[in-house]
């Protein structure tokens, strides 16, 4: 069911991409807190004395202006800023699709199928490879936080423990994007059409969830948003667990790996 050569092979390809994201996604977020340390109330005081700026700020960032806002819950923001989401997205759709789909539009797939190894062990361990990239992405923000805390001085007690619940919920929305693109890459033949279509339906939830609360209209189609299950401001400002959304990530995450899985061990090689 594993095989460690496929693995070491696909992570010697891929471990560039995944280290040097790692390390943008701490120094972002180091530079993030220092952002909201000197400028996070100002720019908080600003937004609120213009209420359509501030609607839209709201809504963007899943923080209500008004009244007392903790440095914790600013520092949550950071799980949802689109450069966080882009670093992680890019890494995970580039890591899932790269052999379920990459290898059959390099024409080496059927060098790759022709290794004494079945098609299932082939396709768990480069499972493995975007399931450990997921992880390893999805604690970056708590890093980036943890150093912040050490290098700026803050007069407000930031306690990481509130931030561990967001970062495990992130790991189960980066599992379900990486299965999302895995399975799509067993779908399709060519890599460009299934990045494309994998970024179209992450687009779709970015959208989904900035417009939901502005059109009631598409309240009833919330849940087709992935990031409907992903608050890490409201899970860190109630300090509680979002254990329906973890599980529904994860449920989601089963459910396209299972699908990829079986396209994959059925799929015809093209002759290239």
């Amino acid at each position: 069911m594993f095989s460690q050569g496929v693995f070491r092979k696909t992570f010697a390809d891929t471990g560039t991409s995944l280290v040097l994201s790692a390390i943008g996604l701490i120094l972002f977020v180091v530079m993030f807190t220092w952002a909201m340390l000197h400028m996070g109330t100002e720019v908080l005081n600003f937004v609120s004395r213009v209420p359509f700026i501030q609607k839209i700020f709201e809504m963007s960032l899943g923080i209500k202006v008004s009244g007392d806002i903790s440095i914790n819950v600013l520092f949550a923001v950071c799980f949802t800023h689109g450069v966080v989401m882009l670093l992680i997205w890019s890494v995970m759709i580039a890591t899932a699709t790269r052999v379920t789909v990459g290898e059959m539009e390099k024409g080496t797939a059927d060098m790759l199928l022709s290794l004494p190894l079945n098609r299932t062990e082939i396709f768990v361990s480069t499972s493995c490879v975007w399931g450990f990239a997921a992880l390893v992405l999805a604690a970056c923000p708590l890093v980036g936080i943890a150093v912040g805390r050490q290098i700026f001085i803050t007069d407000e007690v930031v306690t990481l423990s509130r931030f561990v619940a967001p970062t495990i919920n992130l790991g189960c929305l980066n599992l379900a994007v990486g299965s999302l693109a895995c399975m799509i890459g067993t779908l399709l033949q060519r890599r460009s059409m299934a990045v494309g279509v994998v970024v179209g339906v992450t687009f779709v939830s970015v959208v989904l969830n900035f417009l939901e609360p502005f059109l009631e209209s598409l309240k009833p189609w919330r849940f087709l948003s992935l990031l409907t299950y992903f608050k890490p401001v409201e899970t860190v400002r109630d300090e509680s667990w979002p254990v329906a959304s973890m599980v529904t990530l994860l449920a989601m995450a089963f459910s396209f790996w299972l699908i990829g899985l079986i396209v994959f061990r059925r799929k015809d090689v093209p002759a290239v």
